[in-house]
Formats: structure tokens, C-alpha cells, sequence
């Protein structure tokens, strides 16, 4: 066969991600044709697609294959239109989930690419590369068209470990993906999971093996891509066990997100004992409305999912993201709010409020006329509207997502937070109402510096009948290693004159005047002693020492 130069082209949401399939698909094509070497470039879609086709065109590929998202379609969609302009005889491949089920609802034509590849794509690309050249593929495979398709592989163990010595450079300060099953055992109606084939896992030994790699290299985060990683709950303890047991020396933090109702006794104990910020669980609660749940074929005991939730927040060493999503069907705007309220209260560090997404090939097509749906025509094909909640009221919405976002997800505000919701009926009312005023100060849906958020915040509650500068500003020293403080707050920190002294004498009688990172900040005359030596590694926060009362005198 004729050897061909392939570049595999990843067009990632941001540039911390990094792109797990083009990987696998190297690895894949050089098992089946070891006589042909793929190159990868990982790109943004922030970066503009004539950069992007730069140095696609830098590469001076014969053939080029693209991962097809939600985030990246529009964008590879133009890509590979320019790429047919200039030279039509390179050919290209794509693949993705969002190819996998039809291109229909995209913008690619017929003539913007030459095949693709459905599903998995470990043996279905190397069989399309040797289509394209000509040739019969070695490997078992269907063909519709221009579709193509293999079977799923059933030995994961079979699939190669696509981080090594040579390229886990290039991942750093990026979040590492890493699969340790595929498929899930579960039929979520906006998921695309549950239509991937029965659940096939990877042995434990070779897991084993991959973590040891990971801690080796003392990389900054995994992300395990499993659907629902705990739904073999005895292997799930293994692993959680193995990383406990072995990484409490790495700087490197394990996600996992998993099925908070299926987590066992045995599991909860284990997880308490993990060291702090080794472990980041992520748990789809989407929604408290049992239709709701019932018809996207979701249900799960909210009851055991709250119960298990608030245990592992008591430990305080796991950081827990809580997921909801808004526009399921038969959940009003009403009703979203008691969802809202009830998973706000289990106080996880993150709620993720998410929209609901038409995927292509997912559950959902076949209930949304039932229910009205009106989605985006361009991805990434979010609600706009449907029987249950008005185009108006799913924009209130987003208004407090971004809330929510820029307040809460940002674990400054804690302290203040929690006194904030006393003064109002619900967590609902509050971020609804911060909302309002970040919309009427024209600070909605665009970046806000962070010390200008504390200055908002303090206005926010002034204009709400409460004084709540001394907590916004102790929430600022046990966020920020910084002398800078937010405009509103600099009357509460006192004068140099009499506070320099007052730190010294503190440290002093505390025999910390050694302790270069730890400083005494004030607060009128009380006297904060923090350590800012490292950040608390499961909330972002430093450590409070001690507060204590000053008297300067004259």
C-alpha cells in the first residue's frame, strides 16, 4: 500500500482539554498498518479556523481525519469546506459522536468529506484509510454509503494506553482523560452512553498500571470518562482503593462521575478516608421531580442520593460537584426552582446548572413532539422552549446560571453566602435577585474581575438592607494572597501604623514571626492569622488560624 501522510485533527472546547480519540486512532492505525504514521494536532475552538487550517496545510496531509463534536462542529464543518477548496484531492475522514448518527442536522454536505466513521473507531479508521487507498481492509467492517463501522471492541484491555513517556509532556497544565470502561448500563433519554453497546470494562491489573503511570509523572488531574464509573460497585472500591492507597504522595487529583444511589456502605467508609482533594466526585442530579425523571428514564432514589451526598460533604476531603439540568419534560419554571432549592441546600463546593442538549442519535428525538421541545438549530442544540417552560423563563434561567456561576462556583464567597441566605425565602429568590443586579449593572454573561465582584457583592447587600462588608472581606483574605483589596473594603483594614505593629506582636506570641508564609490581616479590630502556604485542596480556600479581638489603644 502507498504510504500517505494522515494528520488527526483535534478542535477542542478550551485549550486545558485535550482530545482522547485522536490518540486511540493513532494508536489504531499504526497497530492494523504499521506502515503509516498519523500526526496529531490539538487545536481551540478558540483559536480562529484560519490558524487552524495553517497548520492543518503545515502538515501536508494526503489524508485527514477529524473528531466531531457538539463544541467543534460548526468550526470543522467550515474547516474542511476550505480544506476541499484548496486542494480536493485530500481526503477526509470524520468521526465523533456527532457524525456517528447522521450529519442531517449539520453543515456538512455530501462533498465536504469523503467517509465516515461511525462508533468506535479503533479498527473502522485504519479500514477507511485503506478504502481510501484503495485497498481491502484487514479488519472486520460494514459499510453504508459513505459510513463505516466496525464492531465494538469487547476486550478493552485490547485498546492501547495512548499516554507515554514522549507525548505526556505535551499535557501539561491540561486535564488528562482517561477511560477505563465504555458503554453505560443506564438509557438517559438526552445521552448518547446508553446507545454505545453493553458495558465493557478494563481488568483492574491494567488500571492499576495506568494509574502508576499517572502518579509517576505527577500530573495535575485525570479525568475519568467512565459514564457512570460505580455501576460495578466492587470494582469501583478496587480502584478508588488502589488510588488511596497509592497516590496520597502525587500532587495529582482523580474525577470520577458517578451514581450517588449506588454508592455502598463500604464505599462511603472507603471514600472518608481518602487523603484531601485525591478524589473529585461528580454526581448528575438533574433533577427532584420524579416525572420528570421517570420520563427521561433517569430515575434514581433522590432520597439515597441526598443522604449519601451529605455524608461525604461532613468529611470535608472530597470536592463534589452536584449537576442539574434545566427544560426536562413536565418540569416547569416553578418546578425547577424547588430542584434548584433542594440540591443547593446539599451545599456541594459546585452546581453545575446545565441546559438541556438535543443530541443527534439520543433517546430524546423520539419524545421531543410530545412535549413540544424547540431547540437551538445550531449547536450546541440547547432548549429554547417547550410545554412546560416559556422561551422567557428559560432565560431567566441562564440569568441565574451565570449568577450562580461568577458567585457560588467560585468557593470565594462562602462565608458571605451563608449569611446572605438567611435574608431570603429561598437559595432560588437569592441568585435570583443577584442576577437582577448583575443585569442591571450590565455585568451578566460577560467576565467580571474578581475583585470587582467582591465590590458588587457588597453593594448587592447594602441595597438589600444588610452590612456584609467585614464577611465579604474576611471571604477576600482566605481567597486571595494579594494586598490588594476591593475598593468598598479598604475602610475595614486599618491603618499600617497600628496594624503593623499589632501583626508583629501577634506572630510573636504565637512564635509564628518565623513562618514566612503566614500573616495577620484586619478587619477593623479583629486580627485574622492565616496561613498562606497552600491552598485548602478541596475548596480552593487558605487556612484560617485563629481570629482574634485588637485592642490598639491610643
Amino acid at each position: 500500500m502507498k504510504k500517505k501522510n494522515i494528520t488527526l485533527c483535534a478542535v477542542n472546547s478550551k485549550y486545558i482539554h485535550s482530545c482522547p480519540a485522536v490518540y486511540y486512532l493513532k494508536a489504531g492505525l499504526e497497530k492494523v498498518l504499521p506502515e503509516f504514521k498519523a500526526i496529531i494536532i490539538e487545536s481551540s475552538v478558540n483559536n480562529t479556523p484560519e490558524h487552524i487550517l495553517y497548520e492543518i496545510f503545515n502538515s501536508k496531509p494526503d489524508i485527514i481525519g477529524f473528531s466531531v463534536y457538539i463544541w467543534n462542529v460548526s468550526v470543522i464543518a467550515k474547516l474542511c469546506k476550505s480544506i476541499k477548496a484548496v486542494n480536493p484531492d485530500i481526503k477526509i475522514i470524520l468521526g465523533g459522536p456527532e457524525v456517528s448518527y447522521g450529519i442531517e442536522h449539520t453543515d456538512f454536505k455530501n462533498e465536504d468529506y469523503d467517509l465516515i466513521v461511525s462508533g468506535e473507531g479503533e479498527n473502522a479508521f485504519p479500514a477507511a484509510v485503506s478504502i481510501i487507498c484503495g485497498e481491502e481492509p484487514t479488519v472486520d467492517v460494514k459499510t453504508d454509503g459513505k459510513v463505516i463501522s466496525s464492531p465494538n471492541i469487547q476486550i478493552l484491555d485490547d485498546t492501547p494506553f495512548i499516554y507515554n513517556e514522549e507525548n505526556i509532556i505535551s499535557f501539561k497544565n491540561r486535564i488528562i482523560y482517561y477511560e477505563t470502561s465504555r458503554g453505560c448500563p443506564f438509557s438517559c433519554a438526552y445521552c448518547l452512553s446508553s446507545v454505545c453497546g453493553n458495558v465493557r470494562f478494563l481488568s483492574l491489573e491494567r488500571v492499576f498500571s495506568d494509574i502508576d503511570f499517572f502518579i509517576r509523572h505527577n500530573v495535575e488531574q485525570v479525568k475519568f470518562v467512565d459514564r457512570t464509573f460505580n455501576c460495578n460497585p466492587k470494582r469501583a472500591f478496587e480502584i478508588w482503593k488502589y488510588i488511596i492507597n497509592n497516590a496520597h504522595k502525587s500532587r495529582t487529583n482523580f474525577h470520577f462521575e458517578i451514581g450517588a444511589d449506588l454508592l455502598t456502605k463500604e464505599q462511603l467508609e472507603l471514600l472518608k478516608s481518602a487523603p484531601a482533594g485525591k478524589i473529585q466526585l461528580e454526581i448528575g442530579i438533574q433533577s427532584t421531580c420524579e416525572q420528570s425523571l421517570k420520563e427521561s428514564c433517569r430515575y434514581a432514589p433522590n432520597e439515597k442520593i441526598f443522604k449519601n451526598v451529605i455524608s461525604l460533604c461532613e468529611e470535608s476531603n472530597i470536592n463534589l460537584h452536584t449537576d442539574l439540568i434545566a427544560g426536562l419534560p413536565y418540569e416547569s419554571y416553578e418546578r425547577f426552582q424547588q430542584s434548584f432549592n433542594d440540591v443547593y441546600k446539599l451545599k456541594s463546593h459546585q452546581l453545575q446548572l446545565g441546559f438541556l442538549k438535543l443530541l443527534s442519535g439520543a433517546p430524546l428525538n423520539e419524545i421531543k413532539e410530545k412535549h413540544s421541545y424547540v431547540f437551538t438549530a445550531y449547536p450546541p442544540y440547547e432548549i429554547l422552549k417547550n410545554k412546560y417552560i416559556s422561551y422567557e423563563e428559560n432565560q431567566l434561567l441562564k440569568e441565574v446560571e451565570d449568577a450562580l456561576e461568577k458567585i457560588y462556583n467560585s468557593n470565594r464567597f462562602v462565608l458571605t453566602l451563608n449569611e446572605l441566605e438567611k435574608h431570603f425565602d429561598t437559595p432560588f429568590d437569592l441568585f435570583r435577585k443577584i442576577a437582577d443586579f448583575l443585569k442591571e449593572k450590565g455585568l451578566l454573561f460577560c467576565g467580571v474581575s474578581t475583585k470587582k465582584l467582591y465590590d458588587v457583592l457588597n453593594e448587592f447587600s447594602q441595597n438589600s438592607g444588610m452590612n456584609l462588608s467585614a464577611l465579604l472581606l474576611e471571604d477576600f483574605y482566605l481567597s486571595e494572597n494579594s494586598e490588594v483589596v476591593p475598593d468598598s473594603l479598604k475602610h475595614l483594614t486599618g491603618l499600617s501604623k497600628f496594624t503593623r505593629p499589632a501583626s508583629s506582636k501577634i506572630l510573636h506570641e504565637m512564635d509564628l514571626a518565623k513562618e514566612k508564609k503566614i500573616f495577620v490581616k484586619f478587619i477593623g479590630t479583629c486580627a485574622l492569622v492565616i496561613d498562606y502556604a497552600s491552598r485548602n485542596p478541596v475548596n480552593g480556600r487558605f487556612n484560617l488560624i485563629c481570629k482574634k479581638e485588637v485592642d490598639f489603644g491610643e
